[in-house]
């Protein structure tokens, strides 16, 4: 049940990921930023005095579980620069779920966030190599510079980041407060930062009278985040980091591959393949921890302590 939640979450992802990139496109990255968190603030409001939760009971936590947030900036304005950068949302989506994997693999070797630890161990670099070697398929020929990919790649580090954090949070306060956190502490940050960037004059205070406005579907990225952060605040302790990464990855990879073929922008044979392999990639390595898991508790039940 767990794989099925996580795999239409990640196409919501893959999703959010376009629309996002459109309000970006109309008002550029920091106060697009700013608005997909006003409309995430708002349902998980309403969810949270609906349910009667308790937002600030909270006393004696670490601080450092509410950066989750935080974090979620900085996905959102990768998210809104690389778009806006020319690049395509399923060549976004591999270089994104690369540093995923990356970060995942860090997570699972040091047991990092309360995870459970999973070494890594030499068998797993032909499942690396495949899923590399797919996602260089996917991505070879594009028309893309340098920044939007480095941007993609950081933005998947920061999404398993991000998630890692707001379920510890939710393991502590409840899985809504935890979202509500998220949205709240990451509203806060997206001022910030939009205000500094006016200040500096990176961006414009508010966007030029002739700035034609986006569809209305293009404000929806803020509501589709509360329900991606609030699923992965559920999974995330419930899934081990590597094979969460591994249902997310297929969810979003195909996703975005219907995305650009319906858009026009890719969905080549090309792609398809690249998704495959590094689809096979990462199944080989999740194939690779079960059995190491099983041979542990088998070596558990015959030696017990």
């Amino acid at each position: 049940m767990y794989y099925l939640i996580s795999f239409v979450t990640a196409m919501l992802v893959s999703a959010m990921v376009a629309v996002n990139g459109n309000l970006s496109a109309a008002y550029g990255t920091y106060l697009s930023t700013v608005m997909i968190h006003l409309v995430g603030i708002v349902p998980a409001t309403a969810i949270a005095l609906a349910r009667r939760e308790r937002l600030f009971a909270v006393r004696g936590i670490r601080p450092g579980v509410f950066l989750g947030g935080a974090i979620g900036v900085i996905t959102v304005v990768c998210n809104n620069a690389a778009y806006t950068g020319g690049i395509g949302v399923c060549a976004m989506v591999a270089l994104s779920l690369l540093g995923q994997t990356v970060a995942s693999l860090f997570v699972d070797q040091f047991g990092l966030f309360h995870m459970p630890v999973k070494r890594f161990n030499a068998a797993k670099l032909l499942g690396l190599a495949c899923t590399a070697a797919g996602i260089g398929c996917m991505l070879y020929g594009a028309e893309t510079s340098v920044l939007p990919v480095l941007l993609s790649f950081v933005m998947g580090v920061t999404i398993v980041l991000s998630r890692s954090v707001n379920a510890m949070l939710a393991e502590k306060t409840s899985l809504f407060v935890s979202t509500w956190y998220n949205y709240s502490v990451g509203l806060s940050v997206a001022l910030i930062v939009w205000l500094l960037a006016a200040l500096f004059g990176n961006t414009p205070l508010l966007p030029g009278a002739n700035v034609a406005p986006p569809p209305l579907w293009a404000f929806l990225g803020g509501f589709m985040g509360v329900v991606t952060v609030s699923v992965q605040s559920f999974v995330t302790p419930r899934m081990p980091a590597f094979q969460l990464t591994l249902v997310l990855f297929i969810g979003q990879v195909f996703m975005g591959l219907l995305l650009d073929a319906f858009s026009g922008a890719g969905g080549s044979v090309q792609e398809w393949i690249g998704g495959v392999c590094a689809v096979a990639g990462l199944s080989l390595n999740a194939l690779l921890d079960q059995r190491a898991q099983r041979r542990l508790a088998q070596k558990t039940e015959n030696n017990p302590s």
